[in-house]
């Protein structure tokens, strides 16, 4: 037999029932509890039973403290009961184990004063919190503009997609919990403990404070990983070989500077150009997408990213979709989408004239 088992113990306040079922399940099956981290995300430690007389009581937390070093009344109590602390759970409960020889009642016997205290020590706080991020969550869309499309720069970076999926999954959860704890609250008598849901939970609250230490330590070193700014080309034959337009290919080559970035990620690759030549500019950014709907979310994101300072209007110049802008002061922009290709171009150039869309098509590889 193996001489340490490892598991995790993330149950929610409401699932106390549950996991003392758990443990005393596993204690069946020959596995006593040694030790019980306070961090959702490290494992409770098991070793083969000692004794035969073991007994567990879960209960809603008094804290994280240690009763052998400053005890306060309720400890003493406990303690006297026949009952002797484990370890505190992140999640909000406390794991006792019975003392030797001992065969004590539980330390929760009215199920109103648990609801009472449930209500106080977990429900009130999960509560407050909601009511605070749902306030955080409005005052951010107002600020920004609610929007329903992914930003472009979400979709071409691993990093940025992953950062966005843990926040995501983050917020979700936390309302989530919020709505175990009402439901468990408003029942008008306890449920029956339902171990494979309590163990889906548990999962899912683990996932979370993994997903939190994930934010926490690897999210500030996280732009490190990637390209962000773009880099000065040294050698144009570098650029030469990528589907983007060039002056060159304009026939406008010259004393040029060249700078590009690329980034890729499991839903888009993106190529960033950027050429100025005198009094001339050309930059441009292409987007080849894995599926048909991460182009339209990076078209529809462009379109709502420069209504104002830049408005696009549709124009009929031979792709699947094309959209132009031109200033009074001779700036000019081309938003194209052929098929899953997405390009958006600006600069001192007009590139909707015949040969220059010819080029264009050419120089980008994209069909009719």
């Amino acid at each position: 037999m193996k001489k340490v088992k490892y598991a995790f113990f993330a149950f929610q306040p409401s699932d106390c029932e549950s996991a003392q079922f758990w443990l005393t399940r596993l204690y069946a099956q020959g596995w006593e509890l040694e030790h019980l981290p306070s961090f959702a995300f490290l494992p409770a430690k098991f070793i083969p039973r000692t004794r035969d007389d073991v007994k567990y009581c879960v209960d809603l937390t008094r804290g994280v403290r240690d009763p052998n070093f400053a005890p306060d009344g309720f400890d003493q109590l406990v303690k006297e009961s026949g009952w002797a602390l484990v370890g505190t759970a992140r999640t909000g409960l406390d794991v006792y184990k019975s003392l030797p020889g001992r065969d004590p009642i539980p330390i929760q016997t009215d199920p109103a004063l648990f609801k009472k205290a449930f209500f106080r020590r977990e429900l009130l706080p999960i509560l407050i919190g909601g009511l605070i991020v749902a306030l955080f969550l409005v005052l951010l869309g107002s600020t920004l503009g609610l929007r329903t499309t992914l930003p472009a720069g979400l979709l071409t970076s691993n990093w940025k997609l992953l950062n966005a999926v843990a926040l995501l999954y983050m917020i979700a959860f936390f309302f989530v919990t919020v709505g175990w704890g009402l439901r468990f609250w408003l029942r008008s008598s306890p449920p029956a403990p339902n171990l494979r849901l309590a163990r889906l939970k548990s999962f899912c609250g683990t996932l979370f404070y993994l997903c939190w230490l994930f934010c926490l330590i690897f999210l500030p070193f996280s732009r490190v990983l990637e390209t962000e700014g773009s880099a000065p080309v040294r050698d144009p034959q570098a650029v030469a070989g990528l589907p983007l337009l060039t002056l060159e290919d304009l026939g406008l080559s010259g004393d040029t500077a060249i700078r590009l970035r690329q980034q890729s990620s499991i839903l888009s690759s993106e190529l960033v150009l950027e050429e100025n030549a005198d009094v001339l500019s050309l930059t441009q950014e292409r987007w080849d997408c894995r599926f048909g709907w991460v182009a339209d979310q990076i078209v529809a994101d462009t379109l709502a990213s420069y209504e104002r300072s830049m408005p696009y209007t549709p124009a009929a110049l031979g792709f699947d979709q094309s959209w132009t802008y031109t200033s009074d002061t001779g700036f000019y922009s081309l938003l194209l989408r052929q098929g899953n290709t997405v390009v958006q171009l600006y600069g001192s150039l007009d590139l909707t004239t015949p040969d220059r869309l010819e080029r264009l098509r050419d120089a980008l590889e994209l069909a009719s």
